[in-house]
């Protein structure tokens, strides 16, 4: 009797284990697009503090959004201030050196889309102008 108490909980911790194995991949995915957009929100938030500096605007992160790779960043600018072309470059380009340093640790020089086993990730930014 103990030896087949024994081999039914090793039978039973096999299928524990390959059930824990085969979630890993999606916890590991789960957990670098949580880092990715946080890396994100980081650059972005970054690149609007210097931007409200020098313009003497308000700009403010509305939200993030990601789909599958790509992360658009809502903003509210209000009216006057940088053209939308130079907000949108400051932003994207910061959000995307946070997001290397995220995946691969240090910034990058120049930024550009970055490459994982699970996604490119790429930076687009949609602003809103508002009185305020």
């Amino acid at each position: 009797m103990r030896g087949q108490a024994a081999t039914e909980v090793l039978l039973i911790l096999a299928v524990i284990l390959t059930a824990a194995i085969a979630f890993l991949p999606a916890g590991q995915r789960s957990n670098e697009v949580s880092s990715v957009m946080s890396a994100a929100r980081v650059g972005a938030s970054k690149a609007v503090t210097e931007l409200s500096m020098q313009y003497g605007c308000s700009i403010d992160i509305a939200k993030l959004n990601f789909d599958g790779g790509n992360i658009t960043i809502y903003l509210t600018a209000s009216v006057g201030g940088p053209s939308d072309a130079t907000i949108s470059d400051k932003v994207r380009s910061e959000a995307l050196k946070h997001i290397y340093q995220a995946v691969n640790g240090g910034f990058p020089e120049n930024a550009a889309p970055v490459s994982t086993q699970n996604y490119t990730y790429d930076v687009s930014v949609a602003i809103t102008r508002v009185v305020k």
